[in-house]
């Protein structure tokens, strides 16, 4: 087996030169694809060629001006060396275990290594490893071809800055979001002592809300759950709008009726995405859906609107669900001035209301990856509504919608399920 050599320039095709090298080698399919995949996606970018060979120990016995050169060395200075000498930390756990399994069963290699230069920066290169065998089969030597691929190490850093600044971002957005309205549960019992709330978020910032409130003349007690356009930072947007919205509908214009909030809400998010439509020259069509209860002093009576979010009735065992408008707050209607029904429930001692958020239906998962859907949730609720705990029914369905349903999988969307019991 003779010694490589340097003569070989581009635009040679790279079998070719392994062929020069070794004239007696006869590629089998799985070296033709690889050195056929390295040649076609850098020989119009990277014009050097990298050319290293070791023994089967990985001393190096052969390595190209360019292949030194690269690692701030002669090649006077790498043969007789350990590959290893250009080794880093940089690497994967096990990335060189796999790839000395790989070529020692004699199946030829191809990954990006990183790589210590001399002065011990560190560099990249696209190689790819060739099992040399004599007659009997044994592994005589491992031929490498590699380009230089340190360029990508610079843009792989500023994705890593760039990801690691939004995810702080949204951290923080988070923070604002819960400062703004509390997600967890001591928010909700403070208005509703027999309760639970589970929230789920797709993103680190939430789509969906929770809005719990007492009017200003204390009489009337409020609660809503709403779902937002979108999930992530545009989601949580919406979210602080909607939630002001509430605020400032209820609580200092004093309108208490859930149909006429609903309307508001609608000509408030106009008045929003005016600016929007002005600077842009179109109309903002992001909304949300939401069911918003109000409830009488006693807690024996609750009003209802809603806007493409049902509530859920549980009375002695049986399940009532009570369907509300069919059109969000905003989105295509934005424009539009939308009108919502209301409607009223008498309530009973031990009644258990359910308010949720698409997410929870919509959520992948089983063994069979399909949506939890409607049905299942029905099926799930009247499973676990005699459980005098909220606490307990959380955990319930908990186990069986995310543990058991949702597992492995990643979240769909936003999700948000309240259970309130009625006592007397």
């Amino acid at each position: 087996m003779g010694m490589p050599s340097d003569t070989v320039t581009f635009p040679t095709p790279l079998w070719e030169q392994v062929q020069r090298l070794y004239p007696n080698l006869a590629p089998t399919p799985a070296q033709l694809r690889l050195i056929e995949a390295l040649d076609k996606f850098h020989r119009d970018y990277h014009p050097k060629l990298l050319i290293v060979e070791t023994d089967p120990q990985g001393i190096i016995t052969y390595t190209n001006e360019d292949f030194a050169q690269l690692g701030g060395y002669t090649p006077a200075e790498l043969l007789g060396q350990n590959i290893n000498i250009l080794r880093s930390d940089a690497n994967e756990t096990g990335y060189f275990r796999d790839l000395w399994n790989t070529i020692t069963s004699g199946n030829p290699w191809r990954g990006r290594i990183k790589n210590r230069s001399k002065d011990y920066e560190l560099y990249e290169i696209d190689m790819v490893i060739l099992p040399i065998a004599d007659a009997t089969g044994s592994i005589q030597r491992y031929l490498a071809f590699a380009y230089d691929t340190t360029h990508r190490l610079e843009t792989e850093k500023q994705l890593i800055q760039l990801r690691t600044d939004f995810e702080e971002g949204l951290r923080y957005a988070r923070r604002i979001q819960r400062a703004i309205f509390p997600t967890r549960v001591d928010a909700l019992r403070k208005f509703f002592p027999e309760s639970f709330l589970l929230a789920n978020g797709r993103d680190i910032v939430s789509g969906d809300f929770c809005w719990t409130a007492r009017s200003p003349m204390g009489n009337r007690t409020f609660l809503a759950v709403a779902d937002c356009t979108g999930h992530g930072i545009p989601g949580g947007l919406l979210t602080v709008i909607g939630y002001n919205l509430l605020n400032q509908i209820v609580l200092y214009r004093g309108i208490t009726v859930p149909h006429q909030i609903l309307m508001e809400m609608h000509k408030g998010l106009r008045e929003y995405f005016l600016q929007e439509e002005a600077e842009e020259g179109r109309l903002v069509k992001d909304g949300m859906d939401i069911i918003l209860c109000s409830f009488d002093y006693g807690m024996t009576e609750v009003q209802f609107a809603g806007a493409n979010r049902p509530l859920w009735l549980v009375r002695n065992g049986e399940l009532q669900e009570f369907k509300t408008d069919k059109q969000p707050i905003g989105g295509e209607r934005l424009a539009e001035d939308v009108e919502f029904q209301v409607f009223t429930l008498e309530l009973e001692a031990e009644d258990r209301l359910y308010l949720f958020t698409d997410g929870i239906t919509d959520q992948f998962g089983g063994p069979n990856d399909k949506r939890f859907g409607t049905p299942r949730l029905r099926q799930t609720i009247l499973q676990i509504w005699n459980e005098p705990s909220m606490a307990r029914q959380r955990a319930l369905f908990n186990n069986i919608w995310k543990r058991e349903w949702m597992g492995d999988t990643p979240p769909t969307d936003d999700a948000t399920l309240v259970g309130i019991r009625i006592v007397e």
